[in-house]
C-alpha cells in the first residue's frame, strides 16, 4: 500500500523545500536582528563612555580650580602667619621685663628697634608704624640718646647724617 501518490510526494517535497527556504530566511533575519541589537548595545555603551569621559573632564577642571584656590589660600595663610609672627615679636617686645638702666618705655622701644643701622627718622617711622603713633620725633631722639648712654645703641656720623644701630645685649 502506498501512502502518497507521486504528485503528492512532489508537492510535499516542494513544501519541505519551501519551509526550509523560509527557515533559512528567518535564520538570516534572526542573525541580522542579533547583529543590530549588538550594534545598538555597543552604541549605547559608546555613548555612555563618551558621557563618562565628559564627566571626567569636568571633574578634572573642577579639581584644577580647587587646586588654584588651595594655592591662593596657602599663600594667604603664609602671609598671615608671617604677619602673626611679626605681631608676636612686637607683643613680646612690649611685655618683656625692662632692661637694666632703662625705663619701661625706653626698654619697649629698644626691643622694637631693628638690628640694622638706620637714621633716627627711619627708626621713628618704624616705631610709629608698630603702634606708638603719638611718639614725637624729639622723644625718639631722647630715647636713642638714653640707649646710647646705657650701651644699648651706637651712633655713627656719616656724610648723609647720623645713623643709629641697636646693640644686642
Amino acid at each position: 500500500m502506498r501512502l502518497f501518490k507521486d504528485s503528492e510526494k512532489e508537492e510535499l517535497k516542494k513544501l519541505v523545500k519551501s519551509c526550509l527556504l523560509e527557515i533559512s530566511k528567518l535564520r538570516l533575519e534572526l542573525n541580522k536582528c542579533r547583529n543590530k541589537l549588538k550594534k545598538l548595545k555597543n552604541e549605547g555603551y559608546e555613548a555612555e563612555i563618551r558621557n563618562k569621559n565628559l564627566e571626567i573632564i569636568n571633574l578634572k577642571n573642577i579639581i584644577q580650580e580647587k587646586d588654584k584656590k588651595i594655592k591662593v589660600l596657602k599663600e594667604e595663610l603664609s602671609k598671615k602667619d608671617k604677619k602673626l609672627k611679626k605681631l608676636e615679636k612686637y607683643i613680646e617686645a612690649l611685655t618683656s621685663k625692662p632692661k637694666p638702666g632703662l625705663t619701661s618705655f625706653q626698654s619697649q622701644i629698644y626691643h622694637l628697634l631693628p638690628s640694622k643701622k638706620a637714621s633716627a627718622k627711619e627708626l621713628h617711622d618704624f616705631v610709629k608704624k608698630v603702634g606708638f603713633k603719638e611718639l614725637k620725633f624729639e622723644s625718639m631722639l631722647n630715647i636713642l640718646k638714653a640707649l646710647e648712654r646705657e650701651g644699648y645703641a651706637r651712633r655713627y656720623e656719616t656724610n648723609n647724617g647720623t645713623l643709629w644701630e641697636k646693640i644686642n645685649k
